[in-house]
């Protein structure tokens, strides 16, 4: 089949959509599939083999989404020309592309996926505020949502129909590796999260002083935090003035590769995000072997069960308190580290690709159904 990717943002924008959706595109193609991903994202046109459909039209100065009636016209000119036999809309924090190219599929009658990917402020309000504006009582979709976390929030905008969970997938082979020695009594921690206030990023400082606090003498940890966005600035500033420059190191946009060669390197994982969606990052961390604290809040407490894979906080006092249990508890460190690394989690893509091309299936059979009622 042919299938269309409609997103706010792609390559050469860098983010968690943005890897999962160049993931599920490669995946797509990989197993016989046409697919041509449709954006207002400037950049070159064919991406990973893929072929990149990208809308000329203005965007807002700043926050770079597309904003006008003309843009989301031109989506649905794109989808036409493009003969897709489905569009698969990837809605996320603001998406006027996802939501207006899905507005746009339904207006010409071409089968339709909207996956929500994020969860925002008020989502429950925001949610059902949409369904009334874009009419979508009326729209032949299937909706889903990459957590029940997201699902929560989003579920006014599909109303009394059914919303799928639909994860992100992984490779997990790629991300098995074996830990290298350690070396004197230094624990080695790793955040990998964009420099966002929606991530907290900044919340690292104060949970790095706080397990200082409670660490005996000659214990220790560092901190190493993989990613980059508006907040670096700030946040250099802010472990400037903790005096943590020693201990915190920042160390910007790391591609894939060095990632998993930081996962083998270091004893934890942390993520202080409340807001998180799913947790692709955790979710990798945790493919690699290394314990997960992260917030009970998240969506990453789908993917890691408390004191299996590693430790959920309902505060920053308490994560801090994790880190610094696990630092100091080498055994139950290693026990949770050791089922990490031999058992898999049920995310790996040939499942999830499966899971795609069903939903998809089952919107081409609910349009097909609804040109029978017409015709009948």
């Amino acid at each position: 089949m042919k299938v269309a990717l409609v997103c706010d943002w792609y390559h050469p924008r860098i983010g968690g959509i943005e890897l999962h959706l160049r993931d599920l595109a490669r995946r797509l193609t990989g197993s016989g599939h046409d697919v041509v991903a449709i954006t207002p994202t400037p950049g070159a046109d064919r991406v990973d083999g893929v072929r990149v459909h990208r809308i000329d039209a203005p965007r807002a100065p700043r926050f770079e989404f597309l904003y006008t009636r003309g843009g989301i016209r031109a989506l649905g000119d794109a989808l036409a020309q493009e003969h897709v036999d489905v569009a698969h809309c990837h809605v996320s924090i603001v998406s006027p592309a996802a939501l207006g190219g899905a507005l746009e599929a339904e207006r010409r009658r071409i089968p339709l996926v909207l996956t929500f990917h994020s969860v925002i402020p008020r989502t429950q309000l925001l949610a059902g505020a949409a369904r009334v504006a874009l009419d979508i009582n009326r729209w032949r979709a299937r909706f889903s949502a990459v957590s029940e976390r997201v699902a929560r929030g989003v579920r006014p905008i599909a109303g009394a129909r059914a919303l799928a969970i639909l994860p992100n997938g992984i490779d997990v082979g790629f991300w098995r590796v074996d830990a290298k020695p350690r070396h004197g009594r230094t624990v080695e921690l790793l955040s990998v999260l964009r420099l966002n206030p929606k991530k907290r990023a900044l919340a690292l400082v104060g949970i790095v002083a706080r397990v200082n606090a409670t660490l005996l003498a000659g214990e220790r940890v560092r901190l190493r935090i993989v990613g980059d966005g508006p907040q670096r600035a700030r946040l250099e500033r802010s472990i400037a003035r903790a005096r943590l420059g020693g201990q915190i190191e920042l160390l910007g946009h790391r591609t894939r590769e060095e990632i998993r060669e930081l996962f083998s390197e270091s004893d934890l994982f942390v993520l202080p995000a409340v807001r998180e969606s799913f947790g692709l990052a955790a979710l990798e961390a945790r493919c690699a072997g290394l314990p997960v604290i992260a917030m009970a809040s998240s969506g990453v407490a789908e993917i890691v069960r408390h004191g299996r894979e590693g430790l959920l906080a309902r505060s920053d006092i308490e994560l801090a308190t994790h880190v610094a249990g696990l630092s100091r508890d080498v055994k139950r460190r290693t026990a949770i580290a050791e089922h990490n690394r031999t058992s898999a989690p049920p995310y790996d893509w040939p499942r999830l690709l499966d899971a795609h091309i069903a939903l998809y299936r089952e919107a081409i059979a609910l349009r097909d159904s609804v040109r029978a009622e017409r015709n009948a």
